[in-house]
């Protein structure tokens, strides 16, 4: 912890004497330390770098948040030109911390998440803050660079496929009809990356964290980045559970068949997301911790594929990384 750092802290809490713990949290361009004070209490230092330019936005989107009564770590003070921030300690449970318990312990958590995020998807984009900055939103151009993205970092460098030219025109086309899918959805506020370990449990209530790449997106990619999170295994009977009880609070004008099938279209592009930056971080970033993760984010891929019934290229290519990846040694 260099000095400047150590200045900050000590302009901020008013004591020289504290001690700190690194944490060791994620795949960003950003540091965290546990700061503990004698006999008070501890917070949350984070440092952000300039690789990322969305971490520069997570100050103001967390204040965005507490203006809707999102709850997110209250900030106890910034410093934007080093990039400095001080934040309330949330403490080490999150929904991922959680998911050896039986589901009737974990369950009111999860709806009482997806009843929070409901309130950032109904929001009308013509009413939020003009000040707000966030990532350009999702269009065709991120769809494909997703799709990339799983291609390059996942079937080709983790599973080691090469597809052939026919393969990858029959991807292409169904790719299309999935981008088409996704985009005639209206568009709101995602969080974009709403897993179980960016779901911190304080006081009996869910907080969000790691939100700097919200932006205007599909909300069944939301949805299914918790419903078919990778972290946690989910069984049908919770997942439609939790599937049912966002379309009761959302209450679209259209059935909760249609609703199911959208939702496992949206799944389907955030495993593909999912699985390229597992890949991306666990092999070029050499953070062999994510790879861990692949084989229930590739099984709730041939899942989601299976259900959805408009993708069978993608489930058959998912099916032949599974069996690729099964198949090696170790």
């Amino acid at each position: 912890m260099n000095k400047e750092i150590r200045k900050f802290l000590n302009d901020h809490l008013g004591v020289v004497d504290f001690q700190y713990d690194p944490i060791k949290k994620g795949g960003s361009d950003r540091n965290f330390y546990r700061v503990h004070l004698p006999h008070g209490p501890a917070f949350i230092f984070m440092q952000y770098g300039t690789d990322v330019e969305e971490n520069a936005y997570w100050a103001e989107i967390n204040r965005f948040m507490t203006e809707i009564g999102i709850p997110v770590p209250v900030i106890i003070a910034y410093d934007y030109r080093q990039r400095f921030l001080l934040l309330e300690d949330l403490g080490d449970i999150d929904l991922y911390s959680l998911r050896t318990l039986p589901w009737y312990k974990r369950r009111h958590y999860y709806l009482r998440a997806l009843s929070e995020i409901h309130r950032l998807h109904r929001i009308p984009p013509a009413d939020l803050p003009a000040h707000l900055k966030l990532t350009k939103g999702y269009d065709r151009s991120l769809y494909v660079w997703e799709h990339n993205y799983f291609k390059e970092n996942f079937v080709e460098t983790v599973c080691r496929l090469e597809l052939s030219d026919s393969l990858m025109r029959d991807w292409t086309e169904e790719s299309d009809g999935l981008i088409g899918r996704l985009q005639k959805n209206q568009t709101c506020l995602i969080h974009r990356d709403f897993q179980s370990q960016n779901i911190m449990i304080k006081n009996d209530r869910p907080v969000f964290i790691d939100f700097q790449g919200m932006r205007l997106g599909n909300l069944f990619y939301d949805l299914g980045s918790l419903i078919c999170d990778p972290y946690v295994t989910f069984s049908n009977d919770e997942r439609n559970e939790l599937i049912s009880f966002y379309y009761r609070i959302m209450q679209p004008n259209y059935t909760l068949d249609q609703f199911t099938d959208y939702f496992w279209d949206g799944a389907a592009q955030r495993l593909m997301q999912a699985l390229g930056a597992y890949g991306f971080l666990g092999i070029k970033k050499n953070k062999p911790d994510f790879l861990d993760h692949i084989p229930t984010g590739i099984k709730n891929l041939v899942t989601a594929t299976s259900n959805a019934g408009t993708l069978p290229v993608l489930n058959e290519l998912a099916r032949n990384c599974m069996n690729k990846l099964s198949s090696k040694p170790g």
